[in-house]
């Protein structure tokens, strides 16, 4: 449409700077002239409705275009056979009559028939039916549920990471939920007891929202529960009719309280088909001065708990090689499903329809009323 509306602009401009330099303008230099003129008008309706449609228009019949031969017709007849159409009186003095070209003749003559031939072009593209599209993309119907296990236990305050341990995570966390748009997400944050902080949810923003207002402390920090922690995301994952069901569970530590044993945990994890990914964030002795001189982390545990539920476990030393932990958990738990979308169209054809109405009517009451032909 751009195109169209650049190539029919030149030949207009062509043409009036042609009829400037031709003394006697034959009337196919007129006719020429209202062609290009009535291209140009056409393509900057158009042009004008994608814009304001925030390029998402369409025309639900675009064959109509092929209709513009008409506006062009119009203004041909008018151009070429007028003459030959009008009624003439003769005069025996005809040769002395001096030829007019008063800017009211040139209205009478050409304002009627131009404004008819834009309600023409209007009405043409009112027929190619405008319409804005509205495409609203679904999300699957079976994706994959993700519980994320946030550790707010005391430790996580060190800084072997940057800032700290627990703003890394929670960093890491945001960044891992930004990249699943299609799956429900939850968030159970833990230390001595372990609470549901976000149930699952597609409404990530408000999600990652839960993530950051986080803080270490949020329940009683001296301790770590790790296996109150799976039983609580177990528990809100088990009726889930996800194809898949996976826990994240993210510590610095070993399990020291709670009522339920990890290992117990895991198993009934396994039995309700959920895998748990744990990732160990804490680093190694001595792999940093901030770092501790005994391993804080009981890798043993977070393995046998990985291994029971068909997960993985994942050690991180740093802040980067926790983010590359959760990239990989990310490609591991791909969501692969063809995407829907809902198609809402609005018609635009009766305002555009009711315009070239009105340009009708104005051309019908300066002809009769104030433009009026004397022969």
């Amino acid at each position: 449409m751009i195109y169209f509306f650049i190539i029919s602009l030149g030949l207009l401009l062509g043409t009036l700077i042609a009829s400037l330099f031709i003394r006697t303008q034959s009337k196919w230099l007129t006719a020429a002239v209202a062609a290009a003129g009535a291209a140009a008008f056409s393509a900057a309706c158009a042009l004008l409705f994608v814009h304001l449609a925030g390029n998402r228009a369409e025309f639900m019949h675009p064959w109509a275009f092929l209709l513009l031969v008409l506006p062009f017709g119009v203004f041909l007849a008018h151009t070429l056979l007028c003459g030959a159409l009008t009624r003439r009186i003769n005069y025996s003095m005809a040769h002395l009559k001096i030829e007019q070209k008063s800017l009211r003749v040139l209205f009478t003559r050409w304002l009627p028939v131009t404004i008819y031939t834009a309600a023409l072009i209007l009405m043409i593209i009112a027929l190619a039916r405008p319409v804005r599209v509205d495409r609203t993309v679904l999300p699957p119907s079976e994706g994959i549920d993700i519980i994320l296990l946030m550790d707010v236990s005391a430790s996580m305050q060190k800084i072997d990471f940057y800032p700290n341990r627990f703003i890394a995570a929670q960093q890491t966390a945001d960044r891992f939920i930004a990249k699943r748009p299609n799956d429900r997400i939850g968030a159970v944050a833990f230390a001595k007891a372990a609470m549901l902080q976000a149930p699952l949810t597609l409404d990530h923003d408000a999600l990652r929202e839960y993530i950051n207002s986080l803080y270490v402390g949020i329940v009683n920090p001296d301790y770590t529960a790790i296996g109150d922690a799976i039983g609580v995301a177990a528990n809100h994952l088990k009726d889930s009719k996800a194809k898949s069901k996976i826990i994240i569970l993210l510590t610095d530590g070993d399990s020291n309280a709670g009522t339920i044993e990890p290992l117990m945990a895991a198993k009934a994890a396994a039995a309700y088909g959920i895998r748990v990914y744990t990732v160990g964030t804490a680093s190694a002795p001595d792999r940093n001065p901030y770092a501790s001189s005994t391993d804080e982390i009981n890798e043993g545990l977070m393995m046998e708990i990985a291994s029971l539920t068909g997960g993985k476990y994942y050690r991180a030393n740093n802040e980067k090689e926790l983010a590359k932990i959760y990239d990989t958990i990310n490609e591991l738990e791909k969501t692969e499903f063809a995407p829907s979308a809902t198609i809402h169209r609005t018609d635009y054809f009766q305002p555009v329809l009711l315009l070239a109405l009105l340009c009708a009517l104005l051309a019908l009451t300066l002809e009769k009323l104030f433009l009026i032909k004397v022969p």
